[in-house]
């Protein structure tokens, strides 16, 4: 088997060094090592395999490449390997065949023999132009055949003839000119669609409607971007001159808005996707709502944290929206989560999925998060922190009858005004300050309410005395209506239970605001929660001093009261202890189920000291889920490391800032496993308020007056529109923009030239 090799290698080595004596000098072989020189003969085999094939290109070069490959002439090289075995017989090429034949010659790596003046000029198919010739037998008839042939007599003749008339070089000279003008009007028809882009994203990025009532030639007014367009050829003549000649590409017409704000989308979502590529991991924020249409519109946001030079950023990327209205049913909607993931190629990165509460609990997505799950079992399931914030304030006021009487009462108030213009007015003038009114899936506007309610209500008691006083300007029912609102105002109880909520709401309002804040870690908003569980027990021992400053503004107010002062007093400290025990014991029940996420204790930054001195193995093993992204061994080493830094004791106070620290040192190298544990705390959302301000957006894009704005289109506003910070960013380098718009622009058929040659 050794020797078998050998002798092959040997043959390979025979037939390597008869080439070299046809293509190169044997001085050449005696200077340099064997091995060498075979690397060298392979290139020159190679080199010269490639030089037929620019043969057979001939046609489309220019005149001077096609004039530098007839001076150097037709390759002639001894080909030792083409031989014919017939019998006992074996024949092989003699070199004299190229002086007999003028237009012979020959590729060593094919073996085979070619018609040259065919190669650069025949246009017809055959032995001598394709796969060469190598019948040596037959070799002296077949060449008196070929030479006989039309198409071989033609080639000839034009290469023979090859620049003589100029005629060759009169084309090429045509061609480069041709280009030159329609590179020209490419450069010219690219400016003009800058222009367009620009008008589509100012718009988009504004939330104003593209399109008029009445676009025709003659219209006063024919749409925010017919308009803006030609606000713009007003100090541009090239655009002026476009749209007043232009007849195949006006740039106008609604498809071409639609292709326009779809490629710019297209490249937003484009960027987003290269971000989210890179990202370690990402979760996944998911909401529904009906438009002005009736149509249910899913929105959904994707969460991950973005290394860049600058450093890390925890960024959340609105995708658009899409219209679920045919299935809401939790498999299809699953699907379709699923289905976003996979066109981002992020499926295998799910680390988590946030819905609004009372989305999940309907039928229509009910299973939703299990579903998912089952994919991805990594995906854990987090109940939008706000929204359960909103339950636990809803459920306390309806615990106690008399804090659900007043909270009704309250809100009746504030549609008192908002019924009436007459009222309104009123309210105006001797209040001066209207009333907000109460959302119910809000219930922190609630908060802004009592407050307003609070602070005017000495001046709203005036004016339901101001209507009680004037019968004849008001009808029966405002009457009755004003003369129990100014009871219910001059009530010691009703003054008592608004400082309550306003003390109360201080607190919760306060943290709605963390909690509604995107870029905020989970492990951050679960320690602004006990803060605040904190907060209310605290206010529970401070009744006292709560009472003094009740009874000093009842005072203020004229606000009296009959009964024993020591029984009033104590009924009411009973009120607000249940109130506040009420929000105290619901939160804890709604926020204290936090097993899973233990592991968040790890990047504690307050209790880095403790930690270093006592490592929680507990916290790390509530890690197991996602094993299959972490070296535990290398982690836990990672964080005992920063544990024991003075240095990231004392500066970083938070996961956010821990990240950033490491980025901006080049500290991602050295530990990165813990690196990796903070982009995953910092990836798993609190809240879908990202997804409900997308919701705002679409109220804006499709209203009333423009409800039939096609879905593709709308989804493509809507990133524009949201994602503006991205656009802007994009925008910096505008050649780069304008260059990627175009091309996703160009997807489509057009009937203009916008591609350089």
């Amino acid at each position: 088997m050794t020797g078998g090799a050998g002798d092959s290698r040997d043959s390979l080595g025979c037939r390597i060094i008869e080439l070299v004596t046809a293509s190169y000098s044997k001085q050449l072989a005696s200077q340099v090592q064997p091995s060498i020189y075979f690397f060298i003969l392979l290139g020159l085999i190679f080199k010269m395999e490639d030089y037929i094939s620019k043969l057979k290109e001939f046609s489309k070069l220019d005149f001077q490449s096609k004039q530098e490959i007839i001076i150097k002439g037709r390759p002639t090289p001894e080909l030792k390997g083409l031989l014919q075995t017939t019998g006992q017989k074996t024949r092989s090429f003699q070199t004299d065949w190229y002086t007999r034949k003028s237009w012979l010659c020959g590729c060593p790596a094919r073996n085979r023999l070619f018609c040259f003046s065919c190669l650069l000029f025949s246009t017809c198919d055959n032995v001598w132009t394709q796969m060469g010739y190598c019948d040596l037998k037959n070799l002296q008839r077949s060449l008196i055949k070929h030479e006989r042939s039309t198409a071989h007599i033609q080639s000839q003749i034009a290469l023979k003839t090859f620049g003589m008339s100029r005629i060759d070089l009169a084309l090429d000279e045509q061609r480069r000119l041709n280009i030159s003008i329609h590179n020209a009007k490419v450069k010219e028809n690219r400016e003009i669609l800058k222009d367009l882009i620009n008008a589509t994203c100012f718009l988009a990025k504004q939330q104003l409607a593209f399109r008029g009532n009445d676009e025709s030639t003659g219209s006063a007014n024919r749409g925010n971007y017919v308009e803006l367009l030609h606000a713009f050829a007003e100090k541009d003549d090239r655009l002026a001159r476009h749209l007043e000649t232009s007849t195949v590409f006006s740039g106008l017409s609604n498809r071409i808005q639609n292709d326009l704000i779809e490629a710019v989308g297209d490249v937003i979502r484009n960027d987003i996707k290269k971000e989210i590529g890179a990202a370690p991991f990402v979760a996944v924020e998911v909401d529904e709502t009906t438009d002005v249409t009736n149509l249910a519109q899913i929105s959904v946001i994707l969460r991950y944290v973005a290394t860049s030079e600058a450093g890390c950023e925890v960024k959340e990327a609105f995708l658009g929206f899409d219209d679920v209205s045919e299935d809401r049913r939790a498999p299809a909607i699953a699907e379709y989560v699923l289905g976003v993931l996979e066109k981002y190629d992020c499926a295998d990165k799910l680390v988590a999925q946030t819905y609004d509460g009372a989305a999940v609990m309907a039928s229509e997505l009910n299973g939703v998060q299990a579903k998912i799950k089952e994919k991805v079992p990594e995906a854990m399931f987090t109940h939008c922190y706000a929204h359960k914030l909103n339950l636990v304030l809803l459920h306390s006021a309806k615990c106690m009858p008399e804090c659900r009487t007043f909270f009704k009462t309250a809100e009746g108030l504030a549609a008192f005004f908002s019924k009436s213009t007459k009222r309104t007015h009123l309210l105006d003038d001797v209040v001066k300050r209207r009333l907000p009114r109460a959302a119910p899936t809000r219930w922190s506007s609630n908060s802004r309410l009592l407050q307003t309610i609070s602070m005017h209500q000495n001046d709203l008691r005036t004016l339901f005395r101001v209507i009680t006083e004037n019968p004849d300007s008001w009808d029966n029912d405002t009457l009755m209506m004003a003369a129990g609102y100014d009871r219910w105002l001059s009530k010691a109880s009703t003054c008592f239970l608004l400082m309550a909520y306003e003390d109360i709401f201080n607190e919760s309002d306060a943290l709605f605001r963390v909690l509604q804040n995107k870029v905020m870690d989970i492990e951050y908003c679960l320690a602004r929660i006990r803060d605040t569980v904190a907060a209310l027990e605290r206010m529970r021992l401070k009744f006292d001093s709560f009472c003094d400053r009740f009874e000093q503004k009842c005072s203020t107010l004229g606000l009296t009261e009959s009964g024993d002062r020591h029984s009033i007093r104590c009924g009411r400290k009973r009120v607000f202890c249940n109130i506040l025990e009420n929000i105290s014991c619901q939160m804890k029940a709604r926020f204290d189920h936090f097993g899973e996420l233990a592991f968040l204790g790890l990047v504690d930054c307050a209790k880095f000291g403790e930690m270093s001195q006592n490592f929680d193995d507990a916290k790390l093993q509530s890690l197991s889920k996602y094993a299959r992204f972490f070296d535990f061994v290398k982690l836990k080493a990672d964080l005992v490391g920063l544990y024991s830094s003075q240095t990231v004791r004392d500066g970083c106070k938070s996961p956010g800032q821990l990240l950033r620290f490491l980025a901006q040192k080049d500290l991602i190298e050295t530990v990165p496993e813990a690196t990796k544990l903070l982009q995953l705390v910092l990836t798993v959302p609190a809240t879908t308020a990202s997804v409900e301000r997308s919701f705002s957006a679409l109220k804006r894009l499709k209203t009333y007056s423009r409800n039939r704005t096609d879905q593709g289109r709308l989804s493509s506003l809507a990133v524009i529109s949201i994602e503006t910070e991205r656009l802007l960013k994009l925008k910096k380098d505008k050649e780069g923009f304008y260059k990627e718009v175009i091309d996703a622009f160009l997807q489509k058929e057009r009937r203009i030239d916008f591609i350089y040659k």
